[in-house]
């Protein structure tokens, strides 16, 4: 699968100054790892995380982050707007959308999605749900919007995902089990 690539590619400088974080690209998420509960370490929230002391230009600061990151993982399974993200950090929601995209290296809208997306390749590797209540768990409106969703930041439709990955982990479950596309 083709991405875009920007036009002008960021001078060496500002790159060093990014975080890990912001050159991650969904293309290159383990999907598998990400099922078997192996988060890469820049996606793992447990601890203090040691790559947000680096600011980026123009980016958030650290507790920023944290506030921002702690809301989206509380309040996934809702409506979050970015109105309220930018409250967090105490900034106007223009400032907040371009400093989010200059620490992260994406937009709120993206890294709500790839956060909801994750929480839903761990709900259907460990449950035999359907996917529309999985798509209503995490904050997706119906079954169509997670497909969508699904198939456009990885590439692969949900339950074709999941019977992958279900052979793969030698656990046959019968196709009534697993929930239909449509």
């Amino acid at each position: 699968m083709q991405f875009p690539q920007p036009a002008k590619a960021p001078s060496a400088s500002r790159l060093a100054k990014r975080t890990d974080v912001s050159r991650f690209r969904t293309s290159e998420i383990d999907l598998e790892g990400l099922a078997a509960g192996q988060v890469p370490p820049c996606l793992d929230q447990s601890g203090p995380d040691l790559n947000l002391r680096q600011i980026a230009i123009g980016g958030l600061a650290p507790w920023q982050m944290r506030n921002v990151q702690t809301y989206v993982d509380m309040y996934l399974r809702s409506t979050i707007r970015v109105e309220a993200l930018a409250g967090l950090c105490n900034v106007s929601c223009g400032h907040f959308q371009r400093a989010f995209k200059a620490s992260l290296g994406e937009t709120p809208h993206k890294y709500v999605t790839r956060r909801r997306m994750e929480m839903a390749c761990r709900m259907m590797t460990r449950t035999d749900e359907p996917l529309c209540r999985i798509a209503l768990e995490c904050g997706m409106t119906d079954q169509a919007h997670l497909t969508n969703s699904f198939r456009r930041l990885y590439g692969i439709a949900p339950n074709a995902w999941r019977k992958r990955m279900l052979e793969k982990s030698g656990h046959g479950v019968p196709d009534a089990a697993v929930a239909p596309l449509n």
